[in-house]
């Protein structure tokens, strides 16, 4: 009885090197998408954050005389009270005034320094019903947030001010640094009309407080410049 011949046979050399080829180019198109798609959704949940805090400081506006968070103000025993903020102050109040409850949203998703921080923003004291005491979390220090924050603005004053903007190195340069959570690729910067933009770079497209002309730079675009803008950077830096 004859047999039937073995007709299955193995990839040739030429096949072999085909396939290979065709899943070197597939990967060469496909992870640089994944990445960039990474990046995007990155940007993407900054821009809620900053929104959020834009919302959560025209709440606290709504109940503080129209005035958003101040240089002078921090969270204190049954409340807030007067004193010098830096930004977790800035950060604690929203979280007390204005339902900004989560840290994270002082957090880019792309910054080195997520995650070092820990705890809440503020704690309750609610053993003695009659009077419930606020106060400032430790766990947190400027230098873990992300996100620069201008204070004393006021709900008058024109929506296309800056309120909150990605860590910046220098606040008169038109692009960011490397060191900033996307290095040299840009920031948002959220504005008191509640719009987020993107920007790679900030060349002549703020509005200078004082005379109404294009600006560069940040410190010119909030009334009370550079005085006016906490920066998340340790105390005294």
């Amino acid at each position: 009885m004859l047999k039937p011949s073995d007709t299955k046979k193995g990839f040739t050399l030429i096949e072999l090197l085909t396939v290979i080829a065709i899943l070197a180019i597939l990967g060469a198109i496909i992870f640089p998408t994944v990445g960039q798609f990474r990046t995007l959704a990155k940007k993407t949940s900054d821009s809620n954050d900053l929104r959020n805090i834009v919302q959560a400081s025209q709440m606290f506006a709504a109940q503080n005389g129209e005035r958003l968070v101040g240089a002078d103000q921090v969270l204190g025993t049954n409340g807030v009270t007067t004193g010098t903020a830096d930004l977790v102050d800035i950060a604690s109040i929203l979280a007390y005034g204005g339902e900004l409850t989560d840290p994270a949203n002082w957090v880019s998703a792309n910054d080195a320094s997520r995650g070092n921080g820990s705890g809440a923003l503020f704690t309750e004291d609610d053993t003695d019903p009659a009077n419930i005491v606020y106060a400032a979390g430790s766990g947190y220090a400027p230098e873990d947030l992300s996100y620069s924050y201008v204070t004393g603005l006021r709900t008058s004053d024109s929506a296309t001010t800056p309120v909150v903007f990605t860590r910046k190195s220098s606040l008169t340069d038109a692009t960011w640094a490397a060191t900033d959570p996307y290095g040299t690729d840009g920031g948002h910067i959220a504005f008191l009309g509640g719009n987020v933009s993107w920007f790679d770079t900030i060349d002549s497209k703020l509005i200078n407080v004082s005379d109404g002309t294009s600006t560069n730079s940040l410190a010119d675009a909030v009334p009370g410049g550079q005085s006016s803008i906490l920066l998340p950077v340790a105390a005294g830096q």
